[in-house]
């Protein structure tokens, strides 16, 4: 596979993590932003969906601030391969800290959201919590083997090779 290819494949998919996450975060934003009202100020809830809206916000700006375009490819060719493994080193960082900038703001904003107001409701909150872990674990899994292929990548630039998973996984 030639730089080019493997470069151009890193630009579509960074475009297209952008938009699929930018239309997710418009969606969480729209319906927690929905709910607010309904919700008493000052209680568990109230400060869960504010904390959901701000961390939808805030992952649409780290993920859109991220995102490689097609204008990189006409400033810095793909035979400039340091620029590009810097490129590539970036997104899997970006990658690796995913259970920081994307399931904490999200994941503790859901657990205020589903603290119970009673002790009724127990059982329910530490299975809904430890779905909610669980899910980060998986979430924090998938995005460092994302991870480990954009390194394999950018090792393979100027080699000529062809990174065994990344183009499967991100093409």
């Amino acid at each position: 596979m030639t730089n080019e290819a493997l470069v151009r494949s890193l630009i579509r998919c960074s475009i297209r993590r952008a938009v699929v996450e930018g239309v997710a975060a418009a969606v969480v934003l729209a319906a927690f932003a929905a709910l607010l009202p309904g919700i008493t100020a000052g209680t568990p809830a109230y400060y869960g969906c504010l904390l959901i809206i701000a961390g939808a916000g805030f992952i649409a700006g780290v993920v859109w601030s991220h995102a490689l375009s097609y204008r990189l490819l006409s400033s810095h060719p793909a035979s400039d391969v340091g620029f590009w493994r810097a490129a590539f080193q970036l997104q899997a960082r970006l990658l690796r800290l995913v259970p920081i900038w994307y399931c904490a703001p999200l994941g503790l904003g859901c657990v205020l959201f589903i603290v119970p107001r009673s002790d009724v409701g127990q059982a329910s909150f530490l299975l809904l919590s430890s779905m909610i872990v669980a899910g980060t674990v998986v979430v924090g899994w998938l995005n460092r083997s994302a991870a480990r292929s954009l390194d394999e990548a950018a090792g393979c630039l100027a080699e000529g090779l062809t990174p065994s998973r990344f183009m499967y996984q991100h093409s």
